[in-house]
């Protein structure tokens, strides 16, 4: 029979926390899963503990698809994987160093079928050693551009607090870019949202986000982190001028350009800057990720002013300068 919901679960080196997040998974209250494993080659113990794990639950061995694949690929490439085996009513993708409230698929499926919904989302924990703090999901309201635009800008553009029907992926061939392993959530979650009929909320915190592993996406920010995400925008900027609706975002997802670009002015690759996406300049005095030096930098760049945005990068590394010989 077919289950209700598929869990995908990509897996690389994750041996410290895993054991935690599979208990989690097959401790459901929930019966109809099927739980998909995806090894990106990892050269750790994390695939042999889920299975270790998984002897404390027989009755969800036959429910258990383990792939590796032959090479690491990363999570997108994972995430695709699991998609291609699925065979749930709906899918829910979990990160496998966190964990989840043992009735929370449970919660998302009867959320899912009494209010006809195609897609659900729930709050959700940092969770830390010896502390959790809460967190809200963006509250989805009956119009839809101004929920997804307050989405675009949130911090928290996650997979792993949203179920999602089966066919909003297949109907609309939404997928992950392989190969780009930052902020690839945001990606398939702007359309997924964006397609979805209806969205609801469930005002609860179901999903434990792990505070404590040094090693995730988001703690070892890099030049690949960067390149991946100017690579998410642009394909989510493609994507929505394919549907005609970019013009109902362009501020939000330029807001977030600009963000991340400010790295390129801090470390003065001006010409990068002005060159990745000129369109964002009609957006600087409006970002509220920007303080008003950075906008000022970015303005004069933009304005053939270059001068100014160096001599306000002289002054800041000559601040920075004092302060580590303060420290020393």
């Amino acid at each position: 029979m077919r289950p209700d919901i598929s869990v995908i679960v990509p897996v690389y080196n994750t041996e410290k926390y895993i054991e935690k997040c599979a208990r989690s998974l097959f401790s459901q209250t929930f019966d109809s899963i099927e739980y998909c494993f995806i090894d990106d080659c990892s050269d750790d113990n994390s695939i042999s503990l889920v299975q270790n794990v998984l002897k404390e639950f027989p009755n969800r061995r036959a429910a258990c698809k383990f792939i590796r694949n032959e090479t690491n690929r990363g999570v997108a490439s994972s995430r695709n994987a699991g998609l291609a085996i699925a065979e749930g009513k709906y899918i829910y993708f979990c990160d496998s160093d966190d964990y989840i409230d043992e009735t929370m698929l449970e919660k998302m499926f009867l959320k899912a079928k009494s209010s006809l919904a195609d897609v659900v989302l729930c709050d959700f924990y940092f969770s830390y050693s010896d502390a959790k703090e809460y967190y809200s999901a963006i509250k989805w309201s009956e119009d839809k551009v101004a929920s997804l635009k307050s989405y675009m800008v949130s911090p928290w553009t996650v997979l792993w607090n949203m179920l999602v029907r089966r066919d909003i992926y297949e109907k609309n061939k939404i997928g992950f870019i392989d190969g780009c392993g930052f902020c690839e959530d945001f990606n398939v979650a702007v359309k997924v949202l964006f397609v979805a009929d209806k969205v609801v909320n469930i005002d609860e915190a179901l999903y434990y986000y792990n505070q404590l592993n040094p090693m995730s996406a988001i703690k070892s920010y890099n030049e690949k982190s960067f390149r991946d995400e100017q690579c998410v925008y642009l394909d989510v900027i493609d994507w929505l001028k394919s549907r005609n609706a970019y013009s109902d975002f362009s501020q939000e997802l330029c807001w977030r350009i600009l963000k991340i670009l400010q790295l390129l002015v801090l470390k003065s690759r001006y010409a990068e800057f002005l060159s990745f996406y000129p369109e964002v300049r009609f957006y600087i005095w409006s970002c509220p990720y920007l303080n008003v030096k950075l906008k000022i930098m970015m303005w004069s760049l933009f304005h053939h002013l270059g001068f100014v945005a160096r001599f306000m990068i002289a002054l800041r590394n000559i601040r920075l300068s004092v302060v580590e010989f303060i420290k020393k």
